[in-house]
Parts: C-alpha cells; sequence; structure tokens
C-alpha cells in the first residue's frame, strides 16, 4: 500500500520564481515616480510657509511677515503669536486686545468668545482670519456685534476703521520667546 502525502497550498502567495526582471523593474520604476511625487508635495508644502514662533510673525515662502505687513494677509487665516500691548474688552461673550510682535505697530484682536485669563505684557498665540476694520461689515467679519465688545463700539471703530484685525477663533497663552 502506498500513502500519499495530501497538503494546504496558500494560493494568495506568489510564487517567487515567477516574478520576472520586466516586474522588477515595473515595481522600480513606480517607486521612482512615488518619490517624485513625495518631492514635489514636500516641495509645495514648503512654499506654503512656517510659523516662527521666536518672533512672532507668520512667515510664507515669500518672506512677508504678518506684524510687518498685516494688509498683505487681508482674508487669509493665520496664526501668530505676539505679545499683548493693550486690552480694549473684556466681556462674558467677547474679548479684544492688541498684540506685537518684533516689527511694526499692534494689531487688533477681536474674539467673539472671551479670551483666556489674560494682561497687557502677556504672549499668546493667536488663529483667526485678518480683516479690515469696516463699521457697516464688522458683525459679519467678526461674529459677533461691535456693542456686545465694545462699551463705546462708536468710538472704537472710528479709530480702527481700515485698520487690518483679526478675527480670532483661537486665542492661547504662549510661552514668552527665549530671552524674556
Amino acid at each position: 500500500m502506498t500513502l500519499g502525502l495530501v497538503g494546504c497550498s496558500d494560493p494568495g502567495t506568489p510564487d517567487p520564481s515567477g516574478i520576472t526582471a520586466e516586474d522588477l523593474q515595473q515595481v522600480q520604476e513606480e517607486v521612482a515616480r512615488l518619490e517624485d511625487r513625495v518631492a514635489t508635495l514636500e516641495d509645495q508644502v514648503s512654499a506654503m510657509g512656517s510659523t516662527d514662533p521666536a518672533d512672532g510673525s507668520t512667515t510664507p515662502s515669500d518672506e512677508r511677515t504678518f506684524f510687518g505687513d498685516p494688509g498683505s494677509f487681508v482674508g487669509e487665516e493665520v496664526t501668530v503669536r505676539g505679545r499683548i500691548t493693550e486690552l480694549l474688552a473684556s466681556t462674558d461673550v467677547a474679548s479684544a486686545f492688541r498684540i506685537a510682535g518684533d516689527t511694526g505697530d499692534p494689531v487688533g484682536v477681536v474674539s467673539a468668545t472671551p479670551s483666556p485669563e489674560v494682561a497687557a505684557g502677556d504672549v499668546v498665540e493667536v488663529t483667526g482670519t485678518a480683516v479690515e476694520v469696516a463699521p457697516d461689515t464688522f458683525e459679519a467679519d467678526f461674529g459677533i456685534a461691535a456693542d456686545a465688545v465694545f462699551g463705546n463700539p462708536e468710538a472704537w471703530l472710528s479709530g480702527a476703521e481700515g485698520q487690518v484685525a483679526l478675527a480670532a477663533v483661537r486665542i492661547e497663552a504662549a510661552p514668552a520667546p527665549a530671552g524674556d
């Protein structure tokens, strides 16, 4: 009597002896295309810019700095770090203050929510959209009526009209830059 051995094989495992030089060449070409695509994407991300928290400015690839030229950022969402130079208003529903970086003039920040406990001199990181202050679009731009933020909204609006301010969606206390 002769006995045979019956076994199972995994049909999903390719037979390594069935891989040809042409198959290897195709895989190498695909890897090269993917590496090129990754390099292109990395270049695009680098060109988008980065935030340098040491100087309190957003620095896109064209070397613009938010505090040096806030007008060039109107309509853009930015994240900046700066020192509070003046508290303008703080209510149960909103807050407003000015922040400054290493260059340029202080910029107004208006938030439709109360900010964390902050004081003049504190360093904060703010994310928001840069807008040109206008009385007729204040509520649409900042998401809150000016009289819900300021005790005397007409006085603030007349002084800030035409200036750039941040419509803040996030405000966080930040550590002071090294050397402070």
